[in-house]
């Protein structure tokens, strides 16, 4: 029987199990999802900007054969902000630590968006497991309306960031930013699922720790890309598209896969950068197939 998205995140929330880690970079929450069978082995989820771990818990709902791991990136939902810059660096550390800190060296690691930046620079700089890459940000240059549409948002985040503390946070957290985003983003024309969409983003959109961490977040979610990190990546990786994102073109994910050394490339027709609200089954059945190939 197919699932809908929201069932799919209901049944993975039903079996979550909250914890914490303490790294050397920062206190760290994560959620545990127990396979609810003989389990395939482990998958650590890295949510995007903004986001948390509810973000990718379709995706969780729709891999119930496995064991998945789900942090808040720091500054983000439950986890607590680094005391230090917010930067792409920063972010690939905890990573690092984290993985060490599981101590499930065979793990998949599964990004979306900024998370798959993270990610790619965590394995760049060594981190040696198998990768999915969910809607990965892989721009090269934008041009027309992309140019202009991250202009705006560059001047939204910097106009946010001058005003006073708590004019800005406010600012940040508009519920009316938060749903001009969410119906930018969403491609789906079925009512219900729309609706989810946004009431998703309008719960988790904004848990974010203090103000700086949505500024440093945001300049570091456009200062570098996947396709930045991809020629020194020889980690096992395939990278899921969808033919509508506003965020990487097709032509740029097509762009970005000949210059990873090791890297397939699958897409999703008719949805954009919410795959994992508006599609996470088939995401999910992409993400199972190129693991146990490999196993």
């Amino acid at each position: 029987m197919t699932r809908t998205p929201q069932e799919l995140a209901a049944s993975a929330l039903a079996r979550a199990e909250r914890h914490t880690l303490k790294l050397p970079s920062v206190e760290s929450t994560y959620w545990r999802y127990p396979a609810t069978a003989e389990s395939r082995g482990a998958i650590v989820f890295v949510h995007g900007y903004r986001g948390n771990h509810h973000g990718l818990e379709a995706i969780a709902g729709a891999l119930p054969d496995f064991e998945i791991l789900a942090p808040d990136l720091p500054g983000f939902g439950e986890a607590a902000a680094f005391a230090g810059r917010h930067s792409v660096v920063a972010y690939a550390t905890w990573l690092t630590e984290f993985m060490a800190a599981i101590d499930r060296p065979e793990a998949v690691i599964l990004a979306h968006s900024f998370g798959t930046i993270i990610t790619a620079a965590a394995a760049h700089q060594g981190l040696a497991n198998r990768l999915v890459l969910v809607n990965p940000v892989s721009s090269f240059e934008r041009t027309g309306r992309d140019k202009v549409l991250e202009k705006l948002t560059s001047f939204f985040y910097g106009f946010g960031a001058a005003l006073p503390e708590p004019v800005g946070n406010r600012m940040l957290k508009n519920p009316a930013m938060v749903r001009l985003m969410s119906e930018v983003l969403a491609k789906t024309k079925n009512r219900a699922l729309r609706a989810w969409i946004h009431q998703q983003h309008h719960q988790n959109f904004s848990e974010f720790a203090e103000r700086r961490v949505a500024i440093e977040g945001y300049a570091s979610s456009i200062s570098r890309s996947v396709a930045s990190y991809a020629r020194g990546i020889n980690n096992d990786t395939l990278l899921i598209a969808a033919d509508q994102d506003d965020i990487t073109s097709l032509a740029d994910q097509q762009r970005a896969l000949r210059l990873f050394p090791n890297a397939k490339l699958e897409v999703i027709r008719g949805v954009g950068h919410l795959v994992h609200y508006e599609t996470p089954q088939a995401a999910a059945d992409l993400a199972r197939d190129f693991i146990l190939a490999a196993d």
